[in-house]
This record gives structure tokens, C-alpha cells and sequence, in this order.
């Protein structure tokens, strides 16, 4: 079995929306319908401001577990940013997810880094069973 591990990085975002818990609530319900997800907690959104040098900046974070594993967002209205993670034991449409997330935080650019993991670990689980 693989996991599936989708991490985005946004840049030059809306600041309005990073700053909207309302909007961040509605998109984390958004998101379990395109990744097909049953929630198990959250999603839970806090405000974060940080002292004028906190290198962690102000603005929102936010974490639902799913019975797949977990999304989180963390926004940063000071500069514009946002990253997200999404976390399954199964495969979910990148681009489905992609699409949810530059319409809710219109960025100028975006850096994305999709990664398999767990497949060494199967193996490992395996070899260790049949010794």
C-alpha cells in the first residue's frame, strides 16, 4: 500500500482569503467531497498573529483529520503565502484538488511537489511476515 502526499505552496495569494476563516471552513468541506474523505476531526482553524519580527508571520492555520489520513493549511497574510498539505492512503485527483485551491487563494505562482510514500515500508511489512 502507498500513501499519497500532495504539498502546495502559493505565492502572492489574495490576502483577503488567507485572512477568511469562513471561506477556509467552507473550502476544507470542499475538499473532503473532490478527495472523497470522511472527516473524523475538524476541521479546526485558529488565528495566529505573530510578534511584527515572528519569522511565523499572521494569519490562519488549519487541520482536519479524515479517515484517510489529513489536509492542512497554514496562511500567511503578511506575505501572501499559503501551504497546504494533503495527505491520503489513497489516490484522490491532483488536479481536482489544485483547481479547488488556486480559485479559493488566487495566486500569482505556485510551486507543487506530489509525493509516493510508504511503498519501502510495504516491503519491509512483508519480509518481515514471511520470515
Amino acid at each position: 500500500m502507498a500513501w499519497y502526499h500532495l504539498l502546495l505552496d502559493m505565492y502572492g495569494c489574495d490576502v483577503r482569503n488567507l485572512n477568511d476563516e469562513s471561506l477556509l471552513r467552507n473550502l476544507f468541506q470542499d475538499l473532503t467531497k473532490i478527495l472523497d474523505m470522511h472527516i473524523i476531526a475538524g476541521p479546526t482553524i485558529v488565528r495566529y498573529v505573530g510578534k511584527e519580527d515572528s519569522p511565523s508571520g499572521e494569519g490562519l492555520s488549519g487541520f482536519m483529520i479524515v479517515a484517510e489520513s489529513h489536509v492542512s493549511i497554514h496562511t500567511d497574510i503578511r506575505t501572501g503565502y499559503v501551504s497546504i498539505d494533503v495527505y491520503s492512503c489513497k489516490e484522490f485527483n491532483i488536479d481536482l484538488v489544485e483547481e479547488c485551491l488556486e480559485k479559493a487563494f488566487k495566486p500569482k505562482k505556485m510551486e507543487k511537489k506530489f509525493i509516493l510514500r510508504g511503498p519501502a515500508a510495504e516491503a519491509y511489512s512483508r519480509t518481515q511476515a514471511t520470515e
